[in-house]
Order: C-alpha cells, then structure tokens, then sequence
C-alpha cells in the first residue's frame, strides 16, 4: 500500500533530479555561452589590433628625416633655421656643394702634423668604403713609401687653396649638374671638377706651389650614422670616386 508520504517523496525526488538536471544543463548552456563570448571577445581584439599593425606599417613610409641648415650667431650662440635641404634654391644648393667639395679637398689633400689623424678621419666620414680603403692604404706609411706623413714629416705643411669655380661632368652647363643622373643604389650621383693649388713649405725652403684638378663624384647617402657623426656630416656627402691630375703652373 503506497501512502500518501511516499506518493509525496516520489513527487519530490523526481522533481529533485530533474530539477538538478535542467540546473546542469542550465550551467552547461552558460559554459558554452561564456566560452563563445570569450573567444568572440578575443577574435575582435585580434582583429583590431591587426588593423592597427596594418595601419601603422603602411605610415612608416611616411616619416621621414628632414635634415636643415642652421646658421648659428657667433657672438650670442643664438641658432635659426634657414632652410630645409629638400626645399633649397638653387643657388643655395650649389653653395653647399662647393662647400662640401672643398671641405673634403683640404681634408684629403691638406697635411699638418698635429692635424693628420684628424684630417683623416674626416676624409673617411666623407668616403664610400671603397674610397675609405684606396685613401688608408695610400696614408700608411707602412704600405707607401710616399705616404704623406713619409714625405713631409713633422717639419712641412700642405695649404690648399680650392678654386670656387667648380666644373660638373655630368651636367647641363659649366656649373649646373644634371639632376636626373642615379647609380645603382637609386642615388643622385654629381661629378665635379674642381681646380685647387697646393702650397707645400719647409722650414727655411721657399714654399712651391703646384696646380691640381680633382674630378670627384659624390652622393647624398642617407644610410643610418652616428649621432656624432651626423653633427660632422650632418647631410650624408659621400664621394664615390676620386681622381686626381697636376696641371701645368
């Protein structure tokens, strides 16, 4: 005989379990629900975050290194920029080029004993590796016997004097260089012929002066350097290649 109690605890553990059972299906559901959520969270961040990478790669080409000239005040130090290197004039231009040749010419062709080592490390910042090379073998004294330190020693000096009317090669007249020119690298490549005497002086011997033609091609490299070095080099002037001739005096 089934009493009422027990028709009431079999009501109550069916209803237990399968109370217990839409509980577990319950907390299962929201797992999954949780679960998907997560990882729908996570596919939007990766997704964004990827949008942005893509975003900045595609401005890095955009920032770009403007180098300026600055003219400096020698009485208060004070420091203006007068122009940016992109947007010189012309004749700005050629003003700066002159400058750099002839700066590169004392350097190399100039010698003074307590200045030698660096004169020569000046004409190494200003040179192509290869150029760097042919000019370190041709100062070893160990290497060439004519080496300039051999021949002039510690009792005679070298001035230069560069001619400022300076011949381009490669260019549309006298003094204009032909801007479209590039070598293999895609640089803008300027050949120049430049004119300077050279003084040599003894003590006690009467200077001598001779007559010389450099013909000189260059760059404008804007591979990474030292932040020293950019301070010395602040444009990247780069000779390629260097040749020199005596003229008659």
């Amino acid at each position: 005989m089934i009493t009422k109690l027990d028709k009431e605890k079999k009501v109550t553990d069916r209803d237990y379990f399968s109370e217990a059972k839409s509980w577990d299906n319950s907390i299962a559901f929201q797992e999954k629900k949780s679960t998907r959520r997560a990882w729908g969270a996570f596919w939007a961040v990766a997704v964004i975050a990827g949008l942005e990478a893509v975003g900045i790669a595609a401005m890095m080409p955009l920032k770009t290194i403007e180098y300026s000239i600055v003219r400096v005040n020698d009485t208060t130090g004070e420091t203006e920029v007068v122009s940016n290197l992109k947007n010189m004039d012309e004749e700005t231009e050629m003003i700066m080029r002159r400058y750099w040749l002839a700066k590169y010419i004392n350097h190399r062709e100039g010698y003074h004993w307590n200045t030698r080592e660096d004169d020569r490390q000046q004409v190494g910042m200003f040179s192509s590796y290869a150029i760097q090379k042919q000019y370190a073998d041709y100062t070893n004294p160990k290497l060439n016997p004519n080496a300039p330190v051999n021949i002039y020693g510690e009792n005679a000096e070298v001035d230069i004097k560069v001619n400022p009317a300076i011949t381009y090669l490669n260019g549309k007249g006298n003094s204009e260089p032909e801007k479209g020119e590039k070598n293999k690298d895609g640089k803008k490549v300027y050949t120049a012929l430049v004119r300077y005497t050279a003084t040599v002086s003894r003590n006690g011997e009467r200077p001598i002066v001779t007559h010389w033609s450099a013909t000189i091609s260059f760059v404008y490299s804007k591979e990474p350097i030292k932040v020293d070095d950019r301070l010395i080099n602040p444009v990247g002037f780069q000779v390629i290649d260097y040749r020199k001739d005596q003229e008659g005096g």
